[in-house]
C-alpha cells in the first residue's frame, strides 16, 4: 500500500502533505458547523451598510461562488509542490485562521437579509440552491474570502510559479471575493476581514517560524503512516 501511494499519489499530492491537509479540512468543517450549532437562538448582528445595499444582486456570480471549492483545491495542491516551508506556512496559517474565525463566529455572530424575487434562469436557480444549502450565519470573517485570498498570498510568495499564474490566481481570488457580495452571502466588512486575516497570518508566518513545531509533529506522524523513506523522498528536490 505504501509503495502504491508513493507511486501514484505522491506525484499529485506529496505524502508529507496528506495528514496536515486532512486535519486542515476537518478543522474547517468542525469550526463552521459546531459554531453554527452553538450559536443557534443567539442574537445575530447585521453589518450591512449603505454601500452594501448599492451593490446589485447578480445571480450569474453564483457560478463563481461555487467555483471557490475547485479554486482552493487546485491551488492547495499547487502550493504543496512549492516546497515544504511554504506548504507548512500555508497550512499552519489556514488552521489558525479557522480558530480565529470560530472565535468571531461565537463572540460576534452575524447574519444578513437575503433578497426576494430572484427571477428566473440558471443563475437564479443556482442562487436559490445556495440559499437552501447555506444559512446566513458565520459570516464575519468570510471563509470564502479568507481561504481564496490565502491561496493567492501563498501562490504570490512562491519563487517558482510563473507571473501569469500568480496574476490569474489573484484575479480568481478577487472575483470570488466580489461574488460573495454579488450573491448577497456577505457584506463588505466580512470580505475585508477575510482578506486582512489572510494577509496578516501569512505575513506573520514569514517572520515568526511558529509553524515549524507543527511541521515536526506532522512529519513524525506521516513517517509512521507512510514510511520514513517515503516521507524523506517526497518532494525531496524542493
Amino acid at each position: 500500500m505504501r509503495e502504491w501511494m508513493k507511486r501514484y499519489i505522491d506525484p499529485w499530492l506529496p505524502l508529507y502533505y496528506i495528514l496536515p491537509f486532512a486535519v486542515s479540512v476537518s478543522l474547517n468543517t468542525v469550526v463552521y458547523y459546531v459554531t453554527q450549532w452553538m450559536s443557534r437562538g443567539w442574537k445575530h448582528w447585521n453589518m450591512e451598510t449603505t454601500l452594501d445595499r448599492m451593490i446589485p444582486v447578480l445571480p450569474g456570480f453564483t457560478v463563481i461562488y461555487f467555483l471557490f471549492f475547485l479554486f482552493c483545491t487546485l491551488n492547495t495542491i499547487v502550493i504543496a509542490h512549492q516546497g515544504r516551508k511554504l506548504a507548512y506556512r500555508f497550512l499552519a496559517s489556514d488552521m489558525l485562521s479557522r480558530l480565529i474565525c470560530g472565535f468571531f463566529f461565537l463572540v460576534c455572530p452575524t447574519t444578513n437579509v437575503r433578497p426576494a424575487g430572484l427571477g428566473t434562469g440558471l443563475g437564479s436557480d443556482l442562487l436559490r440552491l445556495l440559499y437552501d444549502m447555506d444559512l446566513p450565519v458565520n459570516l464575519f470573517p468570510s471563509i470564502h474570502c479568507l481561504a481564496s485570498w490565502m491561496c493567492f498570498v501563498a501562490v504570490r510568495s512562491s519563487h517558482r510559479l510563473p507571473v501569469w499564474y500568480k496574476v490569474i490566481t489573484g484575479i480568481g481570488a478577487g472575483l470570488i471575493c466580489f461574488s460573495t457580495l454579488a450573491v448577497k452571502q456577505h457584506v463588505i466588512a466580512d470580505v475585508a476581514a477575510g482578506i486582512f486575516l489572510a494577509e496578516g497570518l501569512m505575513f506573520f508566518s514569514s517572520r515568526v517560524y511558529w509553524y515549524r513545531k507543527g511541521q515536526e509533529i506532522f512529519e513524525c506522524l506521516s513517517c509512521r503512516v507512510f514510511g520514513t523513506e517515503n516521507i524523506k523522498e517526497s518532494e525531496k528536490n524542493l
